[in-house]
């Protein structure tokens, strides 16, 4: 299959992410309504799918690691292998050691990672820009990100720890790493009340509310974005 650019690429993932978020009986159904006539993206969508395996097995067998493998796989599909290769080759970011991947983003990809200099020791989050997708506006909108992270400080938002570049001169930021589920996972796992339900909502509502009030819409709130650590 041909090479897909940055921002064809970003729109087969909105649409691929959104249908994983469907059960797995409604998501052709849902990729022919959302694609329309846009044939080329339906069958690039519909590929990734087939991919993963698109059984409910593929996302509760044995759990992030084999979603994370599975995502490799889907993006050498769509002829972005040789990007993923070259991310495979990433294992420093600035002081952070890079440990594995926790996900994939239109701009870049997501590692736990770990500053283990002298200074200290802590695991933290660390997006990276993809490599191919370092244009211009794309870096321009990475450090809009960046600074609009830096400016939010609430307890239900991630914080921004750090930035910089690597070596390869790859922007980079630090966040918080949350060890948690998905918050419709946590709920189910922990068998939470109605009430319980909505009280963990109204945190959410809090902290979406927060950066309303600093001018920030998200756009893409959905449960796999909203992390529950252990203690609630």
């Amino acid at each position: 299959m041909k090479n897909i650019d940055p921002d064809r690429w970003a729109l087969i993932e909105k649409v691929l992410d959104d249908a994983l978020d469907k059960e797995s009986f409604e998501r052709d159904a849902f990729v022919r309504d959302a694609c329309g006539d846009d044939t080329d993206l339906r069958d690039n969508v519909l590929k990734l799918l087939e991919a993963s395996g698109e059984s409910d097995d593929f996302l509760e067998g044995s759990g992030r690691a084999d979603l994370e493998n599975a995502l490799a796989h889907m993006a050498s599909v769509v002829g972005d292998k040789e990007s993923d290769e070259d991310d495979e080759d990433l294992q420093r970011a600035g002081p952070y050691r890079l440990i594995r991947k926790l996900g994939r983003g239109g701009m870049g990809q997501v590692y736990l990672a770990v500053r283990d200099d002298e200074a200290f020791k802590r695991y933290v989050a660390v997006k990276v820009i993809r490599r191919g997708m370092d244009t211009e506006d794309i870096l321009k909108r990475f450090r809009v990100e960046r600074q609009i992270l830096a400016a939010l400080t609430h307890p239900g938002i991630a914080r921004l720890l750090d930035g910089g570049a690597t070596d390869e001169g790859v922007s980079y930021f630090v966040m918080e790493y949350v060890d948690g589920e998905s918050i419709t996972k946590y709920c189910d796992d922990n068998r939470l009340s109605l009430e319980a339900r909505l009280e963990l909502f109204c945190k959410v509502c809090s902290a979406v509310h927060f950066a309303h009030q600093n001018l920030i819409v998200h756009r893409d709130l959905k449960p796999a974005n909203i992390l529950v650590s252990t203690d609630g």
